[in-house]
């Protein structure tokens, strides 16, 4: 039994964590280990270590005389995880700058022109299209210690940094020719200007992002 405990601990938490990252368990929703542990069909005492360490972790936190919950950022939380998100982001865009345009990046590019030139609007493929971009341009940083920090930030701040479906038409057209703005940088092997160029971009956006999350969590209240 003593065996099986670290990865049934290993099991729960990376179930739970999958439910709160991908919206199953909303912020302010209550985390019952009773109910986790029957859904699982796991143990009781590594459900009860895996929410233990989500708490550490920032993404449960435990209410006094109340019980446990999926914890909500509040916007001093957000401002700051977005403070790193321009530091990591920044610094991918001047990377990728030294090291040159790949074909991903280029593919990324070439879809976004595609999407400006066609008269009919599908927002979501070209958000999708834009969340692309930025995949390949850490791609093109070659820094795995970036990507991996970013990555990790991801999946510790689930929604923050998880990207957000826009409605605003302009909103996502402007976000569109910005990233033609910083490949155009990246392309031309302009580390400053690439740098300055996805630092903007992150600022432009960060206001209505933030916006964007605490209405979702107020909606769900």
């Amino acid at each position: 039994m003593l065996e099986n405990a670290p990865s049934d601990t290993q099991a729960a938490y990376a179930q739970i964590r999958s439910r709160i990252l991908d919206g199953r368990l909303a912020p302010d929703q209550p985390v019952s280990p009773r109910s986790i542990a029957d859904e699982l069909m796991l143990g009781h005492t590594p459900v009860r270590s895996a929410i233990q360490r989500l708490v550490v972790e920032g993404l449960v936190k435990v209410v006094p005389r109340k019980g446990t919950y999926v914890a909500a950022p509040d916007t001093n939380d957000l401002r700051e995880i977005f403070e790193v998100r321009l530091a990591l982001e920044s610094t991918a865009a001047y990377l990728a700058a030294i090291n040159g345009a790949t074909e991903g990046m280029i593919k990324a590019i070439d879809q976004l022109r595609q999407i400006i030139n066609t008269e009919a609007i599908d927002l979501m493929h070209e958000q999708r299209t834009g969340w692309t971009f930025h995949q390949e341009m850490f791609a093109a940083s070659r820094n795995e210690r970036l990507f991996t920090t970013y990555a990790g930030l991801r999946a510790q701040t689930g929604l923050a940094l998880n990207e957000l479906p826009r409605s605003d038409a302009a909103t996502v057209r402007r976000g569109t020719l910005e990233h033609l703005n910083i490949y155009a940088a990246i392309a031309a092997k302009e580390p400053e200007e690439a740098r300055r160029h996805m630092w903007n971009h992150i600022v432009d956006g960060t206001d209505a992002r933030i916006q964007i999350i605490r209405g979702q969590h107020e909606s769900s209240n």
